[in-house]
Order: structure tokens, then sequence, then C-alpha cells
């Protein structure tokens, strides 16, 4: 049986410092519901917020930064995960018979949707819920609290503009050999979206992955690695990578950059719900609060380069519109996790990976 000992060794807790690098006006949270949640947790005797997520180090600062400052009387814990090692610690306490974790944002939407049908969610509906249309799950089981894309990406000091790959195909031809780069789909979320969702949208094929496994393609673990790599010129181009580590690339002067296909660009969402049986469910609605708001998100998003789903957040200057990638929104949410890892072990033998 796993120890949930060592399931929790990796929590972080991130230290508030009293010389806030954000603005006082920025960090106030005024909804009468915020005090109302807060007061409700302490009654209880919550002292604590157990946060499972895969935010960047700049989001999560963000984050604790606004919590302290708000909510002095109640510590919020961040589990900093990869989405596939997420399923695994919340599958872990399903097995151990005891859930630790409050709140959990995901980057895998068909894994929310299958965590409702089983009944993992607290269903709840947050204040912000008519401001959020269809990034609400209708029963509150979950909420999209950020959008972003799987965007190619290419070095632009070795590849030209008018020469980089316009298509998936445009990935076969015999140039680009050894210069190709994606995160493994059995340790990034990202990657297991983006071919998962390319493959239902019929934009690939196994043929064409068996075409694409001869082109010596690299196999890294993270999407922060692609971007890396490619800012370094290690490899050259990418057919996916999550946008927000390229935008934050790109904003520090690597030379990077990220295009739409013309096969389109897959959008996804970042699901985050409260877990059934947490052991804070007052803080845990509270943290939905804040992450579903639009004063949050416009915060939260603005330092994760990600696009806002509160209709009354405000948007990070400088954020590209999502219209110019041609954008292409799959539905996942009937495929089973069984059929998943099915999809991955092929793609794995595929590579030759096994």
């Amino acid at each position: 049986m796993i120890s949930m000992k060592a399931v929790l060794a990796p929590i972080l807790a991130l230290a508030f410092s009293a010389s806030s690098a954000l603005a006082q006006e920025e960090l106030q949270l005024k909804e009468p519901i915020f005090k109302k949640l807060y007061d409700d947790a302490q009654a209880a005797g919550e002292r604590e917020v157990v946060y499972y997520t895969q935010a960047r180090t700049e989001e999560a600062e963000a984050l604790n930064e606004l919590w302290a400052a708000n909510f002095p009387n109640l510590s919020l814990k961040i589990v900093p995960k990869k989405a596939p090692e997420l399923v695994t610690l919340v599958q872990a306490e399903k097995a151990a018979g005891r859930v630790l974790g409050d709140v959990i944002t995901n980057t895998q939407p068909y894994i929310a949707e299958l965590w409702k049908k089983e009944g993992r969610f607290l269903p709840y509906k947050t204040s912000s819920f008519e401001k959020l249309g269809n990034y609400a799950d209708p029963e509150g089981a979950y909420y999209a609290t950020g959008v972003y894309l799987l965007a190619p990406v290419f070095n632009t000091k070795l590849v030209a503009k008018e020469e980089r790959p316009k298509s998936l195909a445009d990935f076969l031809d015999p140039k680009w050999k050894g210069k190709i780069v994606i995160a493994d789909p059995a340790t990034a979320g990202n990657s297991r979206s983006f071919f998962l969702g390319m493959h239902k949208a019929g934009k690939l094929d196994w043929d064409y992955l068996e075409k694409l496994a001869q082109q010596d393609v690299l196999f890294v673990r993270t999407s922060p690695e692609i971007v890396r790599m490619i800012a370094s010129g290690e490899r050259s181009v990418t057919p996916s990578v999550s946008s927000h580590n390229v935008l934050t690339a790109m904003k520090i002067g690597q030379s990077i950059d990220l295009y739409g296909l013309s096969d389109g660009t897959l959008v996804t969402e970042q699901p985050s719900g409260i877990l059934a049986g947490g052991p804070n469910p007052n803080g845990a609605k509270l943290l939905l609060e804040v992450l579903t708001s639009a004063q949050g998100q416009a915060l939260l998003s603005s330092r994760a380069n990600y696009w806002p789903t509160n209709a009354d957040a405000q948007e990070s200057a400088g954020l590209p519109s999502i219209d110019t990638f041609n954008p292409l929104q799959v539905d996942l949410s009937d495929i089973s996790d069984a059929e998943a890892d099915e999809f991955i072990a092929r793609l794995t033998k595929t590579f030759g990976r096994e």
C-alpha cells in the first residue's frame, strides 16, 4: 500500500513575503462570499487548504500572495505535480480510502468528466457561475479556470518563418529529421491531450504516426523542457507545446515563437474542482471561488500567460488573440481512462520506446 506520508512528501508550502510584489488593490478580495467562506472555514476548525495543481512558479507565487493577504489564518498548501502524476496521486488516495487534497486543477479535461461520472468531485456552484458560461460544468462539478493552446513552435534563429512546418504533414519532410522534439504523453498531460485530440479529430492517424516515428523524434518529459531545447537550438521545431510556457519564454526575449497549423491548433482547458471527501470543504469552496473569480483569474492568468474564462476577467496585455491560431476544439469527454492508456501504449510502441 502506498504511504500517504510518501504521497504528500513533495508538498510545497509557498511562503508569503510582507514586501508584496503586487499592488495592494490587486490583493483585496472584496466580494462578500470570500469573507463568508473564510469565516465558515475558521468556525469549522479548518486551518489549511491543500491544492493539487500544475501551476507554474509565477502563478503559484501570485496565488499564494493573494491568498495570504486575504486569509491569513487559513494556510494554502500547494502540491505541484505534472498531470499524469496528479491522476496517480488521486488514484492512490482513493485506494487508501482517504482523500488528502481539497481542490485539484488538471490539464486533461477528459479526466475531469470521468471523475465527475465517478463522483470524485463535490459539486459547488460558485458566485461567478453565470460568468463562466460553457466553461462551467452544468452541475458545478468542475470549472475550466483557464484556456491555452497546444501549438507548434520553432526556433526563430534556425528556422525562417516561411520555412516552418505549416501542417502536421510538413513535419514528415526529411529536412526535419533529427530536429523535432515532443513531450512524452506518458509523463506530460498536455502531450497526451494533443495526441488524443488530434487523433479523434481525424488530423493524424496511425499511418501518420508510424511515419513520424521515422523522423528521429526526441521525447522529453515536460513542456518546459521542449521550450528550453528549442530556445537553445538543441532542436528546432515541435508540433505541440503548451502556449503559456512559450509566451513566458518570448517575454524574456528567447528565440522561440508559436503559430497556428493549417490542420488547426488544439485549444485546451484546465478544469478545477473540489475533491469529494476532502478534509477542508469550506476552504475548498473558498479556493474555488478565488480561481473562478474575475479578479483571481485576471491576476493568475497574467502570471501564467493563459486566457481567463470568467467573462469579466481582464486579459493580460499583449496576449495574442486565439482566433489567429486557427483554433480547434475537440471533446474528449467520451474517452475512458482505459482507452486513453491503450492509445498511449500503442503510441509508445510505434515510436519504439517500450
